[in-house]
């Protein structure tokens, strides 16, 4: 049947074949009735993409796409019509968790798939990518070092009875993970159908989930705990998605989101680590790896997410607004990674040139944190291709270096395991809240490097340890400030909101400007704070997060604003459209436009993963 002016039957599913698109509807004459324009329902990517393959039809092969149809209609057919199979035996295969199917189309019939009413919208189903790289330059730096750098060795916790869902490659077996006590499930999505593994196989064929695991929770037994992880007390679920030639699909990782969220309460998962993403190539509320993530942090599960590496490439040394997804979602934590130069001061931190920095696309104030993710030693998977084909980067028989926001990730993940054995009462929205007010400001990255600064484990779990979530109260004071090899470290008391900076009673925010990252050090901003006689001194109190009601959260606040869902930290304080790119509000001499080029100027859309091979990680 070609597609045109058609009289389509009761929906009933989708099935494709080689030339054609049959969609199965009510009774519906096929043809674009509604107001909205077809083509703001179809990813500007895959836009591009489908032109220049109708101008070149010799080329004119499959694109794997996503399809999300009116949430009523998916309701109606998918139980009944599930995984429908074409004739050449491929599926079309169901993503309930954001009401979409996946599937492959030619060029010819994307257009004609946003004539139907029933059809949101079409993008591509983009290969996904670990955002950790073999390519590195400098000195490797030992996780015990790291530690202390983000004041992780100076906390009471190991994040034990937390469990992480970990979105990778698989975790092999390492005297470090004592995998068959630690991991609860195992579930291989790589060929598109989820397969239950044996808990005693090894999974990671690739090797890049074994080194994050290792940064997550290693216990560091094989190097007398030099080379231990954040929590070495957690539990894991390992979720496959990445093969071992290092890439997936985004519509199998969507479909291990939806395992999770189905299966988060049997397995006590309360974190998800997802060091791996794509290009961004539409905004969030569109972007179905976006809307997937968004159910896990509804169900209360703290979802922490690589920035992406794509700072710099062979033709591009700087480039802006690079952000993965689904790290430009504003309910996650994109974690972006810096050099710490292997040493445990701060003042010598920088941005990688590799990171891919912000704003998220759409405006999004991107990433959220920074941490350790330059040449960091973590575990290695024996039989992987990594460690086949990079021996130069093992260290001896049980480590391997790598650099990347993935192994910066790590670090949040396990930072968020340590605050919610402390406290395990805090939801998504406190558990980022804690973190991004306790960042330190860093001096030389700017903002939309480092994001709210880096990563204070310290100060963060001690606050949620702190944290009375009934009463809203805290249960002691905290300090601070803690020192770190004879150098004082601040956390920070305010983060970056869209186009604002939002205080706490650390900071006088009468005392103008405030900013950090290329601008005025923040610290020096701290002390004179406190100099000039700030009523709680030198300590948070009760009154910090509750006075006015502005950063509390009874949980996640649901909003409907036209059909799109938002997200809410407290009274006037909303993830919305209003939380986009402003000329210089609070980015003011962080961001010299003229010094790199932006992702979205156009040089990337149709690169949907090929420029993987261009990025150049190692600082």
């Amino acid at each position: 049947m070609v597609m045109g002016n058609v009289m389509l039957r009761r929906w009933a599913g989708m099935v494709l074949s080689g030339a054609c698109l049959i969609l199965l509807t009510g009774t519906v004459t096929f043809g674009w009735s509604g107001h909205q324009n077809p083509d703001s329902r179809i990813a500007p990517v895959l836009r591009e993409e489908a032109a220049f393959l109708r101008a070149n039809p010799q080329y004119d092969y499959e694109i794997p796409v996503i399809i999300r149809v009116r949430r009523d209609h998916f309701r109606e057919t998918e139980a009944r019509h599930r995984n429908q199979v074409r004739h050449d035996g491929a599926q079309i295969r169901s993503l309930g968790l954001v009401h979409s199917y996946a599937a492959r189309v030619r060029a010819s019939q994307i257009e004609s798939l946003a004539d139907s009413p029933l059809v949101e919208y079409v993008t591509l189903d983009a290969r996904v990518f670990p955002t950790g790289s073999h390519v590195t330059l400098s000195p490797p730096v030992d996780l015990a070092n790291l530690r202390s750098v983000v004041g992780a060795d100076q906390v009471d916790a190991m994040g034990q009875g937390v469990t992480v869902a970990l979105f990778d490659s698989g975790i092999d077996s390492h005297q470090d993970l004592r995998r068959q006590q630690r991991l609860k499930a195992s579930v291989d999505f790589t060929s598109g159908t989820p397969e239950l593994q044996y808990l005693s196989k090894d999974t990671d064929d690739f090797g890049h989930g074994t080194h994050v695991a290792g940064i997550i929770g290693g216990t560091g037994k094989s190097s007398n705990g030099l080379q231990g992880g954040v929590a070495p007390g957690v539990s894991f679920v390992d979720m496959k998605v990445v093969g071992d030639e290092g890439w997936g699909y985004t519509s199998n990782l969507i479909k291990a989101i939806e395992w999770v969220v189905e299966n988060h309460q049997n397995y006590d998962i309360r974190v998800a680590n997802m060091s791996i993403g794509h290009p961004a190539y539409e905004e969030y509320f569109n972007d179905p790896l976006c809307l997937a993530a968004e159910e896990m942090v509804a169900r209360g599960i703290v979802t922490v997410v690589s920035a992406g590496n794509l700072g710099r490439t062979e033709d591009h040394p700087k480039i802006w607004g690079g952000i993965y997804s689904p790290g430009t979602d504003p309910t996650v934590i994109t974690v972006y990674p810096v050099n710490t130069h292997g040493t445990l001061t701060h003042q010598d931190d920088s941005a990688t040139s590799y990171g891919s920095r912000g704003p998220g696309i759409g405006g999004l104030f991107k990433p959220d944190l920074a941490a350790p993710g330059n040449r960091v030693v973590s575990l290695i998977a024996n039989a992987s291709t990594l460690k086949r084909e990079y021996p130069e980067l093992r260290t001896d028989g049980q480590y391997f270096t790598m650099s990347g926001a993935s192994m910066a990730t790590a670090f949040v993940s396990g930072t968020v395991a340590l605050m919610l054995e402390k406290n395990p009462d805090l939801n998504p929205n406190l558990v980022k809240l804690i973190l991004v007010l306790t960042a330190v400001k860093l001096q030389e990255p700017s903002m939309l490097e480092q994001g709210n600064g880096l990563l204070n484990a310290k100060t963060a779990v001690e606050i949620a340890s702190a944290l009375d979530v009934g009463e809203r109260i805290l249960t002691e004071a905290i300090s601070p400030t803690w020192m770190l090899d004879g150098e004082e470290v601040w956390a920070g008391g305010a983060f970056a909101y869209g186009d604002q900076v939002i205080y706490s009673r650390l900071i006088e925010a009468s005392d103008d400007p405030l900013f950090w990252g290329n601008g005025v050090f923040w610290t020096d901003r701290l002390k004179r704070a406190f100099a000039t006689g700030m009523k709680d001194g030198v300590f948070w109190t009760d009154g910090v997060f509750w006075t006015d009601g502005v950063f509390w959260t009874d949980g996640v606040f649901w909003t409907d604003r036209g059909g799109r869902t938002t997200r809410a930290w407290g009274d006037g304080v909303f993830w919305t459209d209003g939380v986009i790119w402003t000329d210089g509000v609070i980015w003011t001499d962080s961001v010299f436009w003229t010094d790199g080029v932006f992702w979205t100027d156009g040089v990337f859309w149709t690169d949907k993963g090929r420029a993987r091979s261009t990025v150049l990680v190692g600082d």
